[in-house]
């Protein structure tokens, strides 16, 4: 189970990748960016692949890590 900090903190670093500001377009390396240039330019095969990427990359830290260290505290800091 992730800790809703580390959801905030996904979205925080994918919308930090892709900033218009006073008629600038700003880029970073990421997979936000690509996912925010395939759907200004339309590139749909794009934006499928990096969202699914990016689905991939979350589920797989969630299982591998978050979820174990929910069982150590689970098991650490049970109040019985």
């Amino acid at each position: 189970m992730p800790l809703p900090a580390s959801g905030g903190a996904w979205n925080a670093s994918i919308v930090a990748e892709h900033v218009d500001y006073a008629g600038q377009s700003y880029y970073t390396v990421g997979v936000g960016s690509l996912i925010a240039q395939a759907t200004g330019e339309g590139g749909y095969a794009l934006l499928l692949a990096s969202t699914l990427s990016m689905v991939l990359t979350v589920v797989v830290i969630n299982r591998v890590f978050w979820r174990r260290l929910y069982r150590i505290a689970e098991e650490r800091f049970r109040m019985e």
